[in-house]
């Protein structure tokens, strides 16, 4: 069983490690991803080199969303743009968290 860390929470997205597995979670809403170290360092970069503005397509309702594709095909992210801006700021602090964890053992 994971023994969770909350290394950062921002808006609706909550990040986590596993202690014992060394994995990151993604909490946002009603859904969870997972990643290696490596993968979530990817997840990171590819958030950073996506605009907002340059992406944005309209939705239901009138308000305009960037879709972020996970690993899996079949699910993806639709993020307002305060959502998609906290989210990045919650995984550069999750990021910056895990440092601090591992500079404290």
């Amino acid at each position: 069983m994971c023994i969770n860390k909350i290394l950062s929470q921002k808006g609706q997205t909550i990040i986590s490690s596993c202690i014992g597995c060394k994995r990151f979670y993604i909490w946002h809403d009603n859904l969870m991803l997972s990643f290696t170290e490596e993968a979530f360092i990817s997840f990171k970069e590819v958030l950073h080199s996506l605009s907002f503005e340059d992406r944005c397509l309209p939705f239901p309702g009138g308000e305009e969303r960037i879709i972020l594709h996970t690993p899996h095909d079949d699910i993806s992210f639709a993020f307002a743009e305060e959502e998609f801006e906290l989210c990045k700021a919650a995984i550069d602090e999750a990021i910056f968290m895990k440092e601090v964890y591992k500079l404290m053992q």
